[in-house]
C-alpha cells in the first residue's frame, strides 16, 4: 500500500548534496523543510517516494541515513498492530466516514454585484449548511439552481474538495450601450488558453471547452442560420478559458558584494542665483556611496550649499548557498507570477520547477506557475 499521507526524514552529508537534491529536483521529487546543520542536511520527502530516492542515492554513491517516519497514516498503523487488524478497519471507517464527509466550510468567490444573500439563501434552502453530509451535496443541481435563479449570474462552478464547498460565480457582463448588431464583427480571444465555458447570444460558437485557442483567434462567428440561409449578425457571448502565468526567481552561485573599505571623503558645490561657483567636483572613488544634503541662505543672494559625503566601496564575489535560499526563491517567483494574474480570474493551481544551469555558469531559475479561469473574450 502506498503511504500518500506519510514522511520520510532523511540525513544527508553536505558533500555532494547539491548533486543530490538537484538530482532529486529533476526526477520530480517534492522535498520539505531543507536545511543544514553541523555539515549535514536534513530534509523530509513524501514516503511514496522512498524507493526512488534510495536508488538514486545508491547510484550516486551519495552518503545517508533516514531517522524517522510521520504522517498520520504511519500512526494508524502503529495503532492497528497494537489494537489488531479488525479494530483498525472500523476506527478508520468510522473516522472517514464521520469527519471527511461531513461539510466544515463554504467559500463563494466572484461575487461583484450579485450579494452574497442570494447565494446563501439558495444553499439554506437545499439544506446546504455546516455539518450536513458533503455526499448529499449535489452540485449540478446547486449550479444550476444558482444559474437560473439569480439575475446577472452567466454560471456557477461547484466543487467539493475534503470538507469544504467551493462556489465560483461569474456574472454576465452589462449589455452595451448601443450596439449595432447587423455589424458582422466576429468575437475573438485576447489571450491564449484552453476553453472551460462559451456563452453565445448571438453569432455562431466556433470554439468548445476543452480547445486550445490563441490570442486573436475567432471564438464566434458573425453569422447565424436563419431558415437554412446564413445571415450576417455581431457576434456577442462570452468564452472562459484557463490562463497561464509564470514567474521567476534567479540563483546566481557568486554573487558581487559592494562594501565600505572606512575611506570618505566631503565635498562642497556652492551656487548663488542658481550659478554654480567654481568647478563641480568630480567623485573621488571608482567604486562609491553617497550622501547628500542641501541648504539654503536667505540674504542679499539665494546661496545653495550642496555637501556630498562618499564612502569608497570594494567589490567581493560571495558564495550563496542554494538550500539557505531556496525557500525565498520560491516565494519570489511566486509572488512575480501572481502580479500578473488580472483582477476577476479565479486561481485553479499552482506549482514551480526548477531549471539547473540557467546561466551556463551553474546558476538556477525557480520558475512559478499559475493556472487561471478566466474571461478571455
Amino acid at each position: 500500500m502506498k503511504n500518500y499521507g506519510d514522511y520520510t526524514l532523511f540525513k544527508g552529508t553536505a558533500l555532494n548534496c547539491g548533486k543530490a537534491i538537484s538530482g532529486l529536483s529533476k526526477r520530480d521529487i517534492g522535498l520539505i523543510g531543507i536545511k543544514a546543520d553541523g555539515g549535514y542536511i536534513y530534509f523530509k520527502a513524501k514516503s511514496k517516494d522512498n524507493q526512488k530516492i534510495i536508488a538514486f542515492f545508491d547510484e550516486i554513491c551519495y552518503t545517508y541515513q533516514i531517522i524517522g517516519e510521520s504522517g498520520f497514516f504511519r500512526r494508524l498503523r502503529l495503532f492497528f498492530k497494537r489494537k489488531g487488524l479488525v479494530a483498525g478497519v472500523l476506527i478508520v471507517a468510522i473516522l472517514f466516514g464521520l469527519i471527511n464527509s461531513r461539510l466544515n466550510d463554504i467559500k463563494i468567490s466572484g461575487l461583484k454585484t450579485v450579494e452574497y444573500s442570494a447565494v446563501e439563501e439558495i444553499l439554506l434552502a437545499q439544506g446546504i449548511k455546516k455539518g450536513v453530509s458533503t455526499r448529499k451535496i449535489d452540485k449540478k443541481h446547486l449550479e444550476y439552481l444558482i444559474t437560473s435563479s439569480i439575475d446577472g449570474v452567466a454560471f456557477a462552478s461547484i466543487r467539493v474538495s475534503g470538507m469544504t464547498l467551493f462556489i465560483n460565480i461569474y456574472e454576465e457582463l452589462p449589455p452595451p450601450d448601443i450596439v449595432d448588431m447587423t455589424d458582422d464583427v466576429p468575437l475573438l480571444a485576447k489571450k491564449d488558453g484552453i476553453v472551460t465555458h462559451v456563452i453565445v447570444f448571438s453569432g455562431t460558437p466556433l470554439v468548445k471547452p476543452g480547445d486550445p485557442v490563441v490570442a486573436g483567434e475567432t471564438l464566434v462567428a458573425p453569422v447565424e442560420n436563419s431558415g437554412g440561409v446564413p445571415v450576417g449578425v455581431r457576434a456577442v457571448g462570452e468564452v472562459f478559458a484557463k490562463v497561464y502565468y509564470s514567474g521567476n526567481a534567479v540563483f546566481l552561485e557568486n554573487q558581487v558584494v559592494l562594501s565600505r573599505t572606512g575611506k570618505t571623503k566631503t565635498l562642497t558645490e556652492v551656487e548663488i542665483f542658481g550659478l554654480p561657483i567654481g568647478k563641480k567636483p568630480s567623485p573621488p572613488f571608482a567604486l562609491y556611496d553617497e550622501e547628500t544634503r542641501t541648504q539654503y541662505s536667505a540674504g542679499p543672494a539665494p546661496i545653495k550649499t550642496v555637501t556630498r559625503k562618499y564612502y569608497e566601496l570594494t567589490a567581493s564575489i560571495v558564495k550563496r548557498s542554494f538550500l539557505q535560499e531556496f525557500e525565498s526563491l520560491i516565494k519570489r517567483a511566486e509572488a512575480n507570477a501572481k502580479s500578473k494574474i488580472p483582477d476577476g480570474a479565479v486561481i485553479l493551481d499552482g506549482w514551480y520547477r526548477i531549471k539547473e544551469n540557467a546561466d551556463g555558469n551553474g546558476g538556477r531559475l525557480v520558475e512559478y506557475y499559475y493556472e487561471a479561469e478566466e474571461r478571455i473574450s
